[in-house]
């Protein structure tokens, strides 16, 4: 949270990199930077880490926003609100789920999802395929019963609740530094402007409509994209693997990929062509052949990896390469999406 004295400076996003990030994971920092005017430092050892995150986009001055990269994946994560001098924090995963565990209950938060967790015993968590957890940390003194009553009942927000796509795109408009904010006025505004919205989204979980069939489908589709994203590299990734680990048929995997016009190959084949080009242009990339690419990203024949690309991008895959190699790490910046946030 803003520091009580005057802060004169601007808000703006700070990157915190922590050892051993790999060189892929690097360019994919630089390309989320998206030319905005982040800072960039190395995560020391008073820097409070979420999740075990290798890297963490947040605001300074700290005014709750956090995005945390990379966190660790299965394995149990203890999170203790009080242990991150806060009063509780609000948590979404990007891809995959998160699955919780506190007082004897036990939930899971699938993509695009949030919960929040207040006061209590400590929470353990597990991350299933989650690169990216948006979170928003609040002080004590912005917990209210509202928060407190949702956090104690485990609540889980759909990823299409009004109030919660409201916080989440103010959140993203202040970490992608798009919106003047200096001077502690301000600051303080935007820090009771987000607890006042996490207190309407716990206040209004009760009386909140039952999931329609068409959002519990939307939010299996959504899970079942992350599973596909985290074993786009499995060359003998199937609709039957997949559908066998959700726990459906495979007629039905088949459905839901049906509802948004395409079926389940096309979009694996589109999610590797677009891996595929987006590493053809990474300068880190350059040393890779073209062919290790096509096989990193889950094709087993060179022959249909070109035939398949050309007709989806119009160019070859030879042909972007040669584009690539001398354009400087920072031009393709703004080819990439942009980090998001709580």
């Amino acid at each position: 949270m803003p520091p009580e004295e005057a802060y004169a400076g601007r808000l703006r996003p700070v990157w915190l990199l922590g050892h051993g990030l790999t060189s892929e994971e690097l360019a994919l920092i630089e390309l989320r930077a998206s030319g905005r005017l982040a800072a960039q430092r190395k995560l020391g050892p008073s820097d409070p880490v979420l999740l075990g995150a290798r890297a963490v986009l947040r605001l300074e001055p700290d005014i709750g926003p956090i995005s945390c990269f990379s966190p660790l994946q299965d394995r149990e994560l203890p999170l203790d609100a009080a242990e991150l001098g806060a009063g509780g924090v609000l948590l979404r995963p990007s891809h995959g789920r998160m699955e919780i565990e506190r007082d004897g209950q036990r939930t899971v938060v699938s993509a695009r999802e949030a919960i929040f967790l207040a006061g209590g015993a400590p929470a353990r968590l597990w991350l299933r395929h989650v690169d990216r957890v948006d979170c928003l940390v609040l002080s004590n003194e912005r917990i209210t019963e509202n928060m407190l009553e949702c956090s104690a009942s485990l609540r889980v927000f759909a990823q299409n609740n009004d109030t919660l796509v409201l916080l989440g795109n103010y959140g993203a408009a202040l970490m992608r530094g798009l919106l003047p904010m200096s001077g502690p006025v301000l600051l303080q505004h935007a820090c009771a402007y987000m607890g006042d919205l996490v207190d309407i989204l716990c206040g209004e979980a009760e009386s909140q409509a039952p999931h329609t069939v068409q959002d519990r489908a939307a939010t299996r589709l959504n899970a079942i994209k992350s599973d596909i994203e985290a074993h786009l590299d499995d060359q003998g990734l199937n609709a039957s693997q997949i559908a066998l680990r959700h726990g459906i048929s495979t007629r039905y995997l088949q459905k839901l990929f049906e509802g948004e016009g395409e079926t389940f190959s096309e979009f694996v084949l589109q999610r590797r062509l677009d891996r595929a080009m987006r590493r053809l242009q990474s300068p880190d990339e350059r040393k890779r052949s073209i062919s290790e690419i096509a096989f990193d990203v889950g094709f087993g024949d060179l022959s249909y990896f070109n035939r398949t690309f050309r007709r989806r991008f119009d160019t070859s895959p030879r042909l972007v390469r040669a584009k690539h190699r001398s354009v400087p790490a920072g031009s393709a910046r703004s080819e990439a999406p942009d980090a998001g946030s709580a």
